[in-house]
């Protein structure tokens, strides 16, 4: 979901006060200037966890040669590769220099990645318990975008497996920077695999439930799900939340923004997305 965060847009939308249901629904084109400026840090988030998902939950020392979101191109160094020596296991995941444009490496989910981090499992991913770390060194970044506005990524998040069917997703003061603007990000998700299709993501649908804090040196947005979002892990579609809805508060602001990914109620991938401010609804497509 691009842009959703970016500050102008909404402080301008914000000073609009009327109801919702009353007023008729206005239309942001995908031409919108503002629209362009700023990656959403929601999206980036989510799409990072999906790789890392994508491989963990496939064969845990071999990519799947079909149907995997990451790209053959990926360089994969075997860091630490037993369980037995008691540190669990640690992988090297290296998408190249960002490059000239379109940067990065195109995945199969649509996203383009550049940069290199870490992952290490304490034990196999589906055990109670299981702890995977993700870590983005701040002297190699990891990137993540559309191939022309990339999100840069340093620091670390964590995945534990809390039930059979359930993971939670933490990050502590992960950094990220979009148009240069450095950012804070704290997350506390619940996810749950609604829809499992064997290994790997691809054709899985999960619903994600929480809390996601951005802060930069001027204020804080803080989102919390009043419905979970939810994402079907087809490739064509594995890069868009289909249905939730969030709450948006913004720290020097007593305005409140509603975000709702699915207002035509029909799940579909078409990147559209409504917000009501102050009681006005206005039609987002990024």
């Amino acid at each position: 979901m691009k842009r959703l965060l970016f500050r102008g847009l909404l402080l301008s939308l914000l000073a609009i006060a009327v109801g919702c249901q009353d007023e008729p629904i206005l239309e942001i084109t995908e031409t919108d200037e503002t629209s362009q400026i700023s990656l959403n840090v929601v999206s980036e988030i989510l799409s990072t966890f999906d790789i890392v998902q994508d491989w963990s939950t496939g064969d845990l020392l071999y990519f799947k040669k079909d149907e995997s979101l990451m790209p053959s191109d990926v360089v994969v160094s075997y860091l630490d590769t037993s369980f037995i020596d008691g540190d669990g296991i640690k992988l090297g995941f290296d998408f190249g220099f960002l490059g000239q444009s379109p940067h990065g490496l195109l995945c199969k989910d649509g996203k383009y990645r550049a940069g290199y981090f870490t992952v290490s499992l304490n034990r196999h991913p589906q055990d109670i318990d299981a702890k995977l770390v993700i870590e983005f060194p701040e002297d190699n970044p990891f990137y993540s975008g559309d191939g022309e506005s990339m999100t840069e990524i340093s620091g670390a998040m964590v995945i534990k497996r809390i039930s059979d069917d359930e993971l939670k997703l933490t990050t502590a003061q992960l950094s990220v920077i979009e148009n240069k603007e450095a950012k804070r990000v704290d997350a506390t998700i619940a996810i749950r695999e609604l829809a499992d299709n064997g290994y790997g993501i691809v054709n899985d649908q999960l619903s994600f439930d929480g809390t996601l804090s951005v802060t930069d040196n001027q204020l804080t947005i803080s989102l919390a799900t009043t419905l979970p979002l939810r994402k079907n892990y087809t490739l064509e579609c594995a890069k868009n939340i289909v249905e939730g809805k969030l709450n948006v508060n913004i720290s020097n602001s007593i305005s409140a923004m509603d975000i709702d990914f699915d207002p035509d109620n029909d799940a579909a991938c078409d990147n559209k997305v409504s917000l009501c401010i102050n009681g006005k609804t206005v039609i987002y497509r990024y």
